[in-house]
């Protein structure tokens, strides 16, 4: 009979891997232990999962909240209860007329009611019936950059006046101002222009096609508007009251005021008293326990804040009794006495800008003048003058016998006279860079009238080169030509210098390190800090601070469109003397009186001035949100490295940092820079606040160059990149690279003039370059000054000096506990 055996694998069957959990637990190995219980979290987890209908609804919620309150904030300009739409009209040619334009708006006031005129804001307030609009138009009060900027700053809707003209319906100037305002941000734009009436009936539409081709150019959702007839000037008022407006980055959770009415108190024996500032409080809530600040005139404390009587009788409220029996317009007339809001001295903000400073609180004291000047007199050494033929070097002289020597001593001026002598003959050694520079002024003069009088003067027959050199400055021209020359070293040979000859390069570039990799090297922040630092103030976290300082609302507080009178203390009767534009009232979040490093992104504006040279560390002018101030930037490369190369002029190109000192300011912040010329304000960019950081290492790149003098295979000989042996040794572990991408390090120093044997990752070319990269941080000058208006005098908040001496300074923090 045949039986069944069972199979047996061989010892070729196929064995599968098991499968392998790692260190955790698998999910069946846990849900087999947990036996179908849910840990907490999971379900407070699966708590919050919601359906595709839920998620659509909520997205639904909060996509009508938004529209709700973007409805709610257009409406509240305007209408009953709110302040009246603030228009600035600005003209941007030199033959239009505003008060045409002007005049023509007021025929659509209510008839109850007359044209509000109000000198302060060199302006006045219509209503009108139809639209149930009130409109409050000004005019800067003056044709100044400065003035319209500031006029521009609290505007609603900006009206341009152009000229109907196809070719050039905007001048020079204008397009400059239009540039500027743009920069600065506008809220609302329209175009207006005349006389289009006056052109015959088959021409009007080619004109106005024309010149709305022309503002395209610029502007592409530009839009022309006509103010020959009631019709169109009435359609342009609907459209001022209609059309969509932007949101000003300034504006941003910030109350902000234009006076419309001041009274100042001066006090007793004092130059400074309290300023009164009336008129409408927009944007957002107005705290009285907060700082103001006055554009151009610095940062107030506020007393008081009293309710005020409107002028304007159709923003007031409708009559209706109330449960007293008492109208409306008496309750408002009662309102007018009392105050809406006092400071608490224990809530209230103060007006210290800069840290105070310990000199004890420092890793080590400064030596003092005194200890300074006992060690340049202990190192001085008596030296020894002989008397030796003429030709004969400082090394021949030492061989010299005793008995031709002659001893005497030397004062400090024959010690400095010596050492000029010994700088002039090293200099005499080097070559000629520059053969313009050693001619004399005069004679260069002399030359450029002889030359300029060969040239023929038919093109000017009126003109001769005595009268065109009377107009010319030659000082200024040798100095233009100095900078051009040194812009275009910088462009063609960037951050390359030469190593000096008289001075050793260890003591010259004592202060600059070299790294590996730029990009990853390490750098201490807070090493060898400036003496500044110890005066200004820095955040833990500014981006959580930004965040959480925003959400702080006071009990104190004055809402939007109500019409008050600000209390200011301690304002300066110089400001009521000498104040002629309109009053700006801004009101500041905690902490933005202080001082700190701002940095700004900024690009070049286009226009004229794009090519304008600007050296680092130049005086500009800068206009930052509200704020106005001078200051001597530092440029940098905007990366998003830990360190960031310093820039020798503003690039043409491309995004820059200015770094500079000057009271905080949170962003968002619109900034443009001008320069001062003799001429007036030129624009040379714009940008917005990047960030409050002291920690951004800045650092200066300097390039020392050498050339290859003797190659085999990848060693070779060096030299003109030092003069010293022992420059080379202190400069050993700096790494090498060359301009064809080669590699390398120093291997030892050949002789005693500065030759050095060098080796690199591959065979150098004879034509190729050798360079050594420095760098050394640097940080902005200490020139925050104010710009006032009315004088544009310069005063220093404080000296750069007075803040103690000591090796490292130290910094005042301030964190986000601090609002806890």
């Amino acid at each position: 009979m045949h039986t069944e055996q069972s199979h047996r694998a061989g010892v070729w069957k196929q064995q599968n891997k098991a499968h392998k959990t790692g260190r955790h637990r698998s999910k069946g190995r846990i849900d087999s232990e947990c036996k179908g219980r849910v840990s907490v979290k999971s379900i407070s987890k699966r708590l919050k999962i919601q359906g595709k209908a839920n998620r659509r609804h909520h997205a639904l919620q909060k996509r009508a909240k938004k529209r709700e309150e973007m409805f709610n904030k257009k409406r509240n300009i305007g209408v009953r209860g709110a302040p009246p739409h603030l228009v600035a009209v600005i003209p941007l040619h030199r033959d239009v007329d505003v008060n045409e334009l002007l005049h023509k708006f007021q025929e659509f006031c209510d008839e109850n009611e007359k044209p509000v005129r109000n000198d302060r804001l060199n302006g006045f307030t219509i209503n009108v019936p139809k639209l149930k609009h009130t409109f409050t138009f000004i005019t800067p009060t003056s044709v100044t950059l400065p003035d319209i900027l500031d006029c521009a700053l609290v505007a609603d809707t900006v009206l341009f006046m152009i000229a109907l003209d196809p070719d050039s319906p905007v001048d020079h100037q204008g397009q400059m101002f239009l540039t500027t305002l743009l920069s600065q941000g506008l809220s609302a734009t329209g175009f207006v222009t005349s006389g289009l009436a006056e052109v015959h009936l088959k021409k009007r539409a080619d004109l106005k096609k024309s010149v709305q081709k022309c503002l395209c150019k610029s502007l592409p959702d530009a839009k022309l508007h006509l103010s020959d007839t009631d019709q169109e000037v009435q359609l342009l008022l609907r459209v001022v009251a209609e059309q969509k407006r932007k949101a000003i980055n300034l504006r941003y959770k910030r109350p902000y005021m234009i006076a419309d009415d001041i009274d100042f108190e001066c006090d007793k024996n004092s130059e400074a008293g309290t300023l009164a500032i009336t008129g409408f409080v927009r944007g957002e809530c107005l705290d009285v326990n907060r700082l103001v600040h006055i554009v151009g005139w610095g940062d107030y404390q506020i007393n008081r804040i009293d309710a005020a009587a409107c002028p304007i009788r159709s923003l007031n409220q409708r009559k209706r009794k109330g449960s007293n029996g008492v109208t409306d317009d008496n309750a408002v007339q009662m309102e007018n006495q009392e105050t809406l809001a006092t400071h608490d001295p224990s809530l209230r903000q103060d007006l210290i800008r800069e840290a105070e400073v310990d000199p004890l609180d420092a890793e080590q004291t400064w030596p003092t003048e005194e200890e300074m000047h006992d060690a340049e007199q202990a190192l001085k050494v008596k030296k020894m003058v002989k008397k030796v033929p003429e030709g004969t070097s400082e090394y021949q002289a030492a061989w010299i016998m005793d008995s031709d020597e002659e001893w005497q001593e030397q004062d400090s001026e024959e010690e400095e006279e010596g050492s000029e002598m010994s700088m002039d003959d090293d200099r005499e050694l080097q070559p000629v860079q520059d053969v313009d520079s050693q001619v004399d002024p005069d004679e260069y003069e002399r030359k450029v009238r002889i030359s300029e009088s060969t040239v023929d003067n038919s093109a000017a027959p009126f003109e001769t080169a005595s009268q065109y050199d009377g107009e010319m400055d030659f000082e200024e021209e040798r100095l233009a030509l100095e900078r051009h020359k040194a812009e275009s070293n910088n462009l063609m040979f960037p951050d390359e210098m030469d190593t000096p000859g008289d001075v050793p390069a260890r003591t010259r570039f004592q202060k600059y390190r070299g790294l590996r990799s730029f990009r990853t090297s390490p750098w201490d922040v807070k090493e060898n800090l400036p003496l500044d630092y110890a005066k200004i103030f820095q955040f833990q976290c500014f981006n959580r601070t930004r965040k959480r300082i925003r959400a702080l609302e006071g009990d104190d507080r004055v809402q939007p469109g109500t019409y008050v009178t600000v209390y200011l203390e301690n304002v300066p009767k110089l400001f009521v003397e000498s104040h002629s534009s309109q009053i700006i009232l801004y009101g500041m979040f905690p902490h933005e009186q202080k001082m700190s490093v701002m940095h700004i992104a900024m690009k070049r504006m286009i226009g004229p001035y794009k090519d304008l040279m600007v050296k680092n560390k130049d005086e500009l002018l800068f206009y930052v949100g509200f704020r106005r101030f001078r200051a001597r930037p530092v440029f940098s490369q905007h990366t998003n490295g830990d360190k960031h190369k310093m820039e020798r002029y503003l690039p043409k190109d491309g995004v820059s940092i200015a770094s500079v000192y000057a009271q905080i300011l949170f962003p968002p912040g619109n900034a443009l820079v001008f320069k001062e010329t003799s001429s007036g304000l030129l624009p040379i960019a714009s940008g917005n606040i990047f960030k409050i950081d002291p920690d951004r290492v800045i650092t200066k790149r300097i390039v020392l160059s050498g050339h290859p003098f003797r190659i085999h295979k990848r060693v070779a000989t060096i030299r003109y990149m030092f003069f010293n042996p022992d420059d080379i040794l202190w400069f050993k572990p700096v790494e090498l690279r060359t301009k064809y991408g080669r590699r390398g390090h120093i291997k030892e120093p050949l002789g005693t003039h500065g030759h050095m044997k060098c080796t690199f990752d591959a065979q150098l070319m004879s034509q190729d370059t050798v360079l050594m990269n420095l760098y050394k941080r640097v940080f902005p000058n200490w020139s925050y000054c104010l710009v006032t208006p009315a004088n544009r005098q310069k005063t220093v908040f404080s000296d750069a000096g007075s803040c103690g001496s000591y090796e490292r300074a130290r910094e005042v923090r301030f964190d986000d506990e601090f609002f806890d």
